[in-house]
């Protein structure tokens, strides 16, 4: 008896220290972080992350909050393929009218985009122009390591503490960003950079550069389910339309090849966002908004000089029937 009760003791004693050097590393660890975020908040930025193209969300939060209250102001909502495709410059001088391109990209998803400019948004004085790409409804997400990475730049530690899951990846970045200092790195990408951006929004980095035709001959449409529709639809309805905001929806550009192969199923997604717009028109001509392959930059959202003209036309065409039927009413 006395042999088993002390080797239970001792058992019991090794389990107690297992614990307590478990709990002690987890305070390391958690203390490790704690103070990896506080570099974060208190670190400024590096060249490198200074100059990335998503650190342009904060000049595009600027852009807004600054003109906020200008009348007929038109603003052009959607991912990386507006800000691309769409020139808001050429836009509000045809139309006589201050327009600005809210397009950045589409993996930051347009429910964490909209929250973000929401404040510095009018329903008194704007209209609100919806170009959604295909593969924003198909994959908006609340988290993704896009949406991460403009809490990151952003130093937002309101939506971190809303959204832990960043937190590894804001980690991460932190990291990354104290090597940046330390080897004194530049951002070196010829378009995807912040200065790319025009001081409305258009990203204008790539009309100088040439590029090879984009093949898209394994192009897979994204799969745009019907929940995920209906849920981008029930988005805009409660934190824009019933919010008192003008909206019209607009095709984004997609190529031909595309269009042809799935013409049914696009027809019937666009006439589905047709119905957010309080002006129907431009979705029951899906045709223009189907592009030749040579029109492309890099992918199938992004248009190079020639067909950014294109989509700029096919934008002013619907706006200037909206701004038209406005005006007689």
């Amino acid at each position: 008896m006395p042999s088993s009760t002390s080797s239970s003791d001792d058992s019991s004693t090794a389990a107690r220290a297992a614990k307590r050097a478990l709990i002690a590393l987890a305070a390391v660890f958690v203390a490790l972080n704690a103070i990896a975020l506080g570099i974060w908040q208190a670190l400024p930025l590096s060249k490198v992350s200074e100059g990335r193209y998503l650190a342009a969300v904060e000049d595009h939060l600027a852009m807004l909050r600054d003109s906020k209250g200008e009348k007929g102001r038109v603003i052009l909502l959607g991912g990386s393929g507006v800000a691309f495709s769409i020139s808001a410059e050429s836009l509000s001088e045809q139309l006589d009218r201050p327009v600005y391109n809210g397009g950045i990209q589409a993996s930051i998803g347009i429910r964490n985009l909209i929250d973000l400019y929401e404040p510095h948004l009018d329903p008194e004085n704007d209209l609100i122009v919806l170009v959604p790409e295909l593969e924003l409804i198909a994959s908006d997400a609340r988290y993704s390591a896009t949406w991460c990475d403009v809490v990151f730049l952003r130093k937002d530690w309101s939506n971190l503490t809303g959204r832990p899951r960043c937190v590894p990846h804001i980690l991460h970045r932190t990291y990354q960003d104290i090597r940046h200092h330390i080897s004194n790195t530049n951002a070196t990408d010829p378009v995807y950079r912040r200065s790319g951006f025009n001081a409305v929004g258009d990203l204008t980095s790539h009309l100088g550069i040439e590029s090879a035709p984009t093949d898209f001959g394994d192009y897979t449409m994204p799969d745009v389910t019907d929940a995920k529709l209906n849920s981008f639809k029930a988005y805009v309805q409660t934190n824009l339309i019933d919010k008192g905001f003008d909206v019209l929806y607009v095709p984004a550009a997609m190529p031909v090849a595309a269009c042809e192969a799935n013409r049914e199923r696009i027809s019937r997604i666009a006439a589905s966002l047709g119905k957010l717009s309080y002006f129907e028109g431009a979705a029951d001509e899906i045709d223009r908004f189907c592009l030749e392959h040579h029109l492309f930059f890099d992918g199938a959202g992004h248009l190079n000089r020639e067909g950014r003209v294109i989509q700029t036309e096919n934008v002013r065409n619907a706006l200037a029937q909206v701004l038209a039927d406005k005006a007689s009413n």
